[in-house]
């Protein structure tokens, strides 16, 4: 019945090619990828949003509605720390000085937390919301956020990146599907439709669109010339083989209730922390049971706030079954929204021959998660690809326009569409 539903799905969504009388688009080459501090073992459940857990970490400039970070220190011994906020160009790389992009202070302490309340693994709970009374942004554009033990801007706990948008650029989004490669895949290709501010004036070619795709914020595919020119609107999107091909969907895992069911195989409470085993995820056999869409985020106290303290850590062992139960040729990692999507040492599996199953542990606080297996390696990845697509997806588009009075890029507007 998925499979049926599936093919519905790509049958009523409308698939549009690009323009014929207006150029190809092209695409900038593809940058490094951005470099940020990854974490202190004791930090964890970094959580950066905006209002809502789910929502991505953007700001409107001077729009009052500030960002929240919540984290937890793995210890019953808080004490103040401090944060400190650089801007960043398009591609994360950090300019300019503070003076240039904030309005008050250069940093801020952190000296709102709260101890976790009968919880088998202690811990101090953060919370810290901004712009604030101490930090006010003047210029738009990518922010790295840097925690840091306090007064000590190299003592790093952690870094997480998000945006400052002005909201003055006219923006209308769609998608569209296509099908693509020699086997006619679908594939999502954005559309932005951008009316520039006047301030831009003639100097079009110093905007540039980047989308993305869920919450992953990091892995942006850019364009920088529109497909539209002479006209009082820019039509942005991506060439077709840059469009968003068919992509799994990311396993679904809620830890809110300790108990085993579907997803959880069995608890073990003699331990401390609780050991909570999952049921093995099979490539031979895809799930298509998706659960509700995380964007990529964290969900951990939703509406119930007692969950920030009152919330236990556990032992999360993940199980997965490769196809035809052998050790596949490259390294396979379990990454998410619970370690910030990090491909490290940290989230690398490791295989059980006994089990014909690859396993790792992790300490995650219970709440609800997002997460995925991955490999560097292009023969792996193609074995993982076995999933069933899932066609609801967030998709962003960032409109950019390189400032050449202050050397950097600023956010004209964000842009954002659910697809269905």
């Amino acid at each position: 019945m998925r499979h049926v539903w599936i093919v519905l799905f790509l049958a009523v969504v409308v698939a549009c090619s690009a323009p014929s009388e207006v150029r190809r688009p092209s695409a900038p080459p593809v940058p490094p990828a951005p470099e940020f501090h990854p974490g202190v073992d004791e930090v964890r459940s970094i959580q950066l949003y905006a209002e809502q857990e789910r929502n991505l970490p953007v700001y409107r400039l001077r729009s009052g509605v500030p960002l929240t970070l919540e984290f937890d220190i793995l210890n019953w011994n808080p004490r103040p720390l401090s944060v400190y906020f650089y801007h960043a160009d398009r591609v994360w790389r950090r300019d300019l000085t503070p003076g240039e992009y904030l309005e008050a202070f250069d940093r801020d302490n952190l000296f709102d937390y709260e101890l976790s309340r009968a919880t088998l693994v202690q811990y101090s709970h953060y919370r810290y919301r901004f712009p604030n009374a101490a930090i006010a942004f003047r210029l738009s554009g990518n922010y790295v956020l840097r925690v840091t033990e306090q007064g000590k801007e190299a003592e790093v706990l952690f870094e997480r990146p998000f945006f400052v948008t002005e909201d003055v650029a006219g923006t209308q989004m769609h998608l569209d599907l296509l099908m693509t490669g020699r086997l006619a895949l679908p594939a999502v290709q954005p559309h932005l439709l951008v009316l520039p501010p006047a301030e831009v004036g003639a100097s079009l070619f110093d905007l540039s669109v980047c989308f993305f795709q869920g919450g992953h914020i990091l892995t942006p595919r850019c364009i920088q010339r529109p497909s539209i020119s002479g006209q009082s609107e820019l039509l942005y999107y991506l060439d077709p083989e840059d469009a968003y091909g068919v992509r799994v969907g990311d396993y679904y895992l809620d830890l809110r209730q300790l108990l085993p069911r579907d997803d959880i195989e069995h608890v073990d409470r003699a331990s401390t922390p609780y050991v909570v085993h999952l049921q093995p995820d099979y490539a031979r056999f895809p799930d298509n049971d998706w659960g509700p869409l995380q964007t990529g985020q964290s969900v951990i106290s939703g509406r119930d706030g007692v969950a920030d303290t009152q919330a236990e850590y556990v032992h999360v062992v993940f199980h997965f079954v490769p196809p035809d139960g052998k050790p596949l040729p490259g390294g396979l990692y379990v990454t998410g929204s619970f370690n910030g999507w990090r491909v490290d040492l940290g989230s690398a599996m490791t295989w059980q021959s006994d089990a014909g199953q690859y396993e790792s542990r992790h300490l995650i606080k219970q709440g609800v998660y997002e997460y995925r297996y991955t490999s560097p390696d292009p023969e792996v990845q193609r074995a993982l690809q076995v999933r069933l697509l899932r066609p609801d997806q967030l998709y962003t588009g960032l409109v950019y326009f390189r400032d050449t009075s202050l050397g950097t890029d600023r956010i004209l507007a964000v842009s954002q569409v659910f697809s269905k």
